[in-house]
């Protein structure tokens, strides 16, 4: 299911942009938000589309349209909606969420376009009011903002954070990662260093072979590569976990991560892989 955020207001009643076409709000349920086609009343058109309350995700898609729309309308329309996308969803500087933008339209509809410093003031506002959280640069933060913790579901990710300290570990899990975490017994273990914030070393993933499938279960911001930072890890895990009970995992040869679970679960079978 796409989700899409709203838009704004328009003649105070919410608005959404989808597929380059607008909706305003029509009613709600305790359940859904029906929407209907901004020109419902100017050119009588009477698509719409619903989305659920919770997750702002589109369960029934809309019906064709009958209203007019050209195609530099159009692709402004679209412009905007990636503008915002990009902007609530992603780090980047305005300046870059501009020029990917720009890649999308063509060039007469770019001349309509407002000026480039007016798109980055909208970028800064759709920012603002959605409270999208800066990275901080001290890893002695106090704790991570509340609207981090939470899935785009409202149901709890950050399932620790061992507090400000040298050794500082995040760890983030859904309620179904947990689950398959606790269900299967066959890992893939590796970190990245080029995604995290300047303040960790690494972003740690465990990977769980579930039905034939490698889906990424336990994500872990890590500031150390130690073996005691591993075996610390591994604990906080299963205080989320405790029926976690690898039967084989497959990791880098770096020896400390190796150590730390050896330690932690004598029984499984460990194996090193280069690429994995």
């Amino acid at each position: 299911m796409t989700t899409i955020p709203s838009n704004g207001t328009t003649k105070n009643k919410p608005r959404l942009n989808h597929d380059g076409y607008s909706y305003i709000m029509d009613r709600s349920t305790s359940e859904k938000n029906y929407w209907q086609c901004i020109k419902y009343y100017s050119d009588r058109c009477h698509s719409r589309l619903h989305t659920c309350i919770s997750t702002n995700a589109i369960v029934k898609p809309p019906s064709e349209h009958t209203c007019k729309v050209n195609g530099i309308t159009l692709e402004l329309r679209v412009f905007n909606e990636h503008v915002a996308d990009r902007a609530f969803n992603t780090q980047e500087i305005p300046d870059t969420i501009i020029i990917n933008c720009y890649k999308d339209i063509s060039d007469p509809s770019i001349v309509r376009l407002p000026a480039r410093d007016n798109i980055k003031r909208r970028i800064r506002m759709l920012r603002h009011n959605n409270q999208v959280v800066k990275d901080p640069n001290d890893p002695n933060f106090p704790s991570v903002p509340i609207q981090l913790t939470k899935t785009a579901r409202k149901d709890q990710f950050l399932r620790c954070d061992t507090g400000p300290g040298d050794d500082r570990i995040l760890i983030f899990a859904s309620d179904e990662q947990v689950d398959v975490l606790q269900d299967t017994d066959e890992f893939l273990v590796d970190g990245t260093f080029k995604v995290v914030p300047d303040i960790f070393y690494q972003l740690y993933i465990i990977h769980g072979v579930f039905r034939d499938h490698a889906i990424p279960l336990i994500y872990a911001l890590l500031r150390r590569k130690t073996k005691e930072t591993y075996q610390h890890f591994i604990r906080e895990i299963l205080n989320i976990a405790p029926r976690w009970s690898p039967r084989a995992v497959m990791l880098d040869f770096e020896q400390a991560s190796f150590g730390a679970f050896q330690a932690a679960f004598p029984n499984a079978s460990l194996s090193g892989c280069y690429f994995h």
